[in-house]
């Protein structure tokens, strides 16, 4: 096996180990139901228009959403805040180098704010009531 399949071997199993640790975390454990989002990851990434990123030990599932606009999802299974704010300030670099002009994620975890604020990055917050959960959106302008 050429040195180049071998690196691209590896580097998909360090995805599958990420995603798949992750989904099991979310699913507290439960194998049929993390392999279910798995199986649903592997598909979206490909479609065009979406795109997985792999920086340190996270995974950034980027999708279009319109002329210059991406929504970012964000996968770790054990990651420190320090890797976080790291992978998040890579991923702006990637995300700005090609093109994008905003890029925005969302969630209800409060811990999300502190790493935003620690990237520097010119990162706006607005809160919103989605499904009748208080969600913070964290949007970037490039």
């Amino acid at each position: 096996m050429m040195e180049d399949e071998l690196n691209q071997e590896m580097e998909n199993q360090q995805i599958i180990d990420i995603a798949t640790g992750y989904f099991l975390k979310e699913t507290n454990g439960d194998e049929a139901a993390a392999e279910e989002m798995l199986a649903k990851l592997a598909t979206m990434v490909q479609e065009p228009g979406v795109k997985l990123v792999h920086l340190n030990n996270i995974l950034f599932l980027v999708i279009v959403r319109g002329q210059g606009a991406v929504e970012v999802h964000t996968m770790a299974a054990e990651a420190n805040p320090v890797d976080m704010v790291d992978g998040f300030k890579k991923l702006a670099a990637y995300l700005q180098n090609i093109g994008v002009k905003m890029a925005y994620t969302y969630t209800n975890d409060r811990r999300f704010a502190r790493i935003a604020r620690q990237t520097k990055l010119p990162i706006r917050e607005v809160k919103e009531n989605i499904d009748g959960e208080e969600t913070y959106i964290y949007i970037v302008e490039f």
